[in-house]
């Protein structure tokens, strides 16, 4: 068993930890905002919520592709680097998603790289610290993600609030995604 000292002091933890908050921080923000988004670019209400289903649809290939992905690279943290520079797309998509078309084009892009979000946080965790310590590092890593998961929604409803514009919450969601595929990149092996 790894000592919680010892954890919290390697910086494997945290980067995983806050990558992988960011990540969901940006996708709990899509998932809360994108129909209000759509409906305030005339998108028709069916169409705006069922590109949430494109984007579970998507994800599932994704899943499968990064799990696949992840066992043919000598390091699963370019599977997940790849996996956040694909939602970060999908973002500059949805940035200007002013129809329905665009609106589905953006949902394959995104879900297909949020679809790296499941098979990757515990791959890399199983990487750094071994199986045996798994459940419980990861356990502490999705508390860090919940953190994430919780102010993402609120941060795009001030930020909308303020500005009465979804513009800045896409950028902010872009810029995020970018530093976690960069900061992901630097995390070493055990």
């Amino acid at each position: 068993m790894l000592p919680l000292q010892k954890l919290v002091t390697d910086s494997r933890f945290w980067i995983i930890g806050v990558c992988y908050s960011l990540a969901v921080m940006t996708m709990m923000t899509v998932f809360v905002h994108q129909v209000a988004y759509a409906l305030d670019n005339q998108i028709g209400k069916i169409a705006a919520a069922s590109s949430l289903g494109v984007i579970g649809l998507t994800g599932f290939c994704g899943q499968f592709f990064f799990g696949w992905l992840s066992d043919h690279l000598r390091d699963a943290k370019y599977a997940s680097c790849l996996g956040l520079i694909i939602m970060a797309a999908g973002m500059m998509i949805l940035l200007n998603a002013t129809t329905t078309k665009s609106l589905y084009f953006y949902a394959l892009i995104f879900g297909f790289g949020y679809g790296s979000v499941a098979p990757m946080m515990p791959i890399l965790v199983a990487n750094r610290f071994g199986r045996h310590v798994m459940g419980s590092v990861y356990g502490l890593v999705t508390f860090l993600i919940g953190i994430g998961g919780a102010i993402g929604p609120l941060l795009g409803g001030l930020i909308f609030d303020t500005f009465g514009s979804y513009t800045y919450v896409w950028q902010l969601n872009i810029l995020t995604l970018t530093g976690a595929a960069l900061l992901i990149l630097t995390l070493k092996k055990a």
